[in-house]
């Protein structure tokens, strides 16, 4: 679709209130509403946002050290036509997400979709194609009279029972992303007391990302209506189930539609294109943690023996290892299982590709894989005998390990990856002096 596209479907829809909106480099939604009297100057021209927004952390407190001050200008935020979607739930309402530009009408090096677009341009120029599936978990939460929330307790892990609790509101999200020309290719109870967990179908990575953040606005917007809290923290309770985003990547051949990543059967799932695209991402995978598993919180879900990822394995089948190939098969696909609802999705998938592509690049050998064996619940020194590594044990160790990735970085570049580390380096610094209600319980009284 092109503008005057955009404008018609804003008649035809009757909308007299845009959302223009952009992702910051926290994964936030950051928007203004546009009234119908300046549709067209808008989807012509844009809206003006301050780059400075960018340097901001989720409690937005800025990074001093940002290379976007108060004084460095302004990006405009104009409309993708084909990422505009008509909200149900709200009168006359629709939301468009947004490609940033310069004030000269040029590319932004700070735009989370350009990034990921010249990522996906590599694969392009090799007449490859790839797809993209965010699969997310999340937590349904009540609150309590002291402003405290609780688990929505539910069924067990994947009963009826389950869905028959929340049917109402899974079926309506499951409605509205339908209405909204999203499809839903499954929706179940997870393991969690009070966790569920969606899969859209899969797509272009650029339209997958899209498509995945206006999925957790739904959900979010529909729990609220409820009175209820949709959260994708990725560890809200110390004994509750974490909440996870598995990234399932396919490989195709742009000319002939074959499976790149298909091997010749049961015994050689992977092809060699396949092992070098698994090998890539296994040789980053301490640095794609910095953008996958962004937050502090994140840590205390990529634990051994959880059901996420703590050790940097593959395996075909297998769902305690870092990388899942579900099958070998012309449907073959690798499923990345250490990210979280708190990335950047354009990032994080930015990330993914660089790292398989570095493998492509470099013929990059992933090892054997683990089909049959817990990876999650070996011993530290079975893990270094069998030549396993772990993923970073914290924030901090991630973050390190992205800034030394230099084939990550780059992807970044030159803007955006060391703009990310201060805004997640200055939230790391806030975490750090914070006295938590564990430490009083633990020292208040302590001799």
């Amino acid at each position: 679709m092109n503008g005057q596209d955009l404008l018609n479907r804003l008649k035809e829809d009757k909308i007299e209130n845009l959302w223009v909106t952009y992702h910051d480099y926290n994964g936030r939604a950051c928007a203004k509403t546009i009234p119908k009297s300046r549709f067209a100057e808008v989807v012509e021209g844009g809206v003006v946002f301050a780059r400075a927004n960018l340097n901001f952390g989720i409690d937005d407190h800025m990074a001093a050290d940002g290379i976007w001050q108060a004084q460095t200008g302004d990006f405009l935020a104009l409309p993708d036509p084909d990422a505009y979607w008509k909200l149900p739930y709200l009168d006359k309402t629709a939301i468009a997400l947004c490609n940033m530009l310069t004030e000269e009408y040029q590319p932004f090096d700070g735009c989370p979709r350009q990034i990921l677009r010249r990522t996906l341009s590599l694969f392009a120029e090799r007449d490859m194609a790839i797809t993209a599936a965010l699969e997310a978990e999340f937590s349904l939460f009540a609150k309590t009279d002291d402003g405290d929330v609780t688990p929505c307790r539910a069924g067990g892990m994947f009963t009826l029972a389950g869905l028959n609790q929340f049917a109402d509101f899974l079926q309506d999200i499951v409605a509205t992303l339908e209405a909204m020309g999203i499809q839903v290719e499954q929706m179940g109870k997870e393991y969690g007391a009070s966790q569920f967990e969606f899969s859209v179908r899969y797509d272009a990575p650029l339209a997958a990302a899209d498509r995945y953040l206006i999925s957790k606005e739904v959900t979010r917007a529909l729990a609220l209506q409820r009175g209820l809290i949709a959260s994708y923290m990725p560890k809200p309770f110390t004994d509750l189930a974490g909440n996870g985003l598995h990234a399932n990547l396919g490989l195709w051949d742009r000319r002939a539609g074959g499976n790149l990543l298909a091997g010749g059967g049961a015994d050689n799932p992977l092809s060699e294109i396949g092992r070098q695209f698994v090998g890539g991402l296994l040789a980053h995978a301490p640095g794609l943690c910095g953008l996958g598993a962004p937050t502090v919180n994140s840590y205390k879900r990529l634990q051994p023996a959880s059901w996420a990822p703590a050790h940097i394995a593959w395996g075909l089948g297998n769902r305690g290892v870092l990388l899942r190939v579900p099958d070998g098969n012309k449907r073959c696909r690798v499923e990345y299982r250490a990210g979280d609802n708190t990335c950047n999705p354009y990032f994080f998938l930015t990330a993914l590709l660089a790292a398989g592509w570095d493998g492509l690049r470099k013929k990059a050998d992933p090892g054997a894989p683990f089909n049959d064996e817990d990876v999650g619940h070996f011993s530290a020194a079975e893990s270094g005998a069998r030549g396993i590594r772990f993923l970073p044990r914290s924030l901090p160790a991630a973050l390190d390990a992205l800034e030394k990735d230099e084939i990550l970085m780059s992807a970044l570049a030159p803007v955006a990856g060391r703009e990310f580390l201060k805004v997640k380096r200055l939230e790391l610094e806030t975490y750090n002096l914070t006295v938590h209600p564990w430490e009083r319980q633990m020292y208040l009284e302590a001799p």
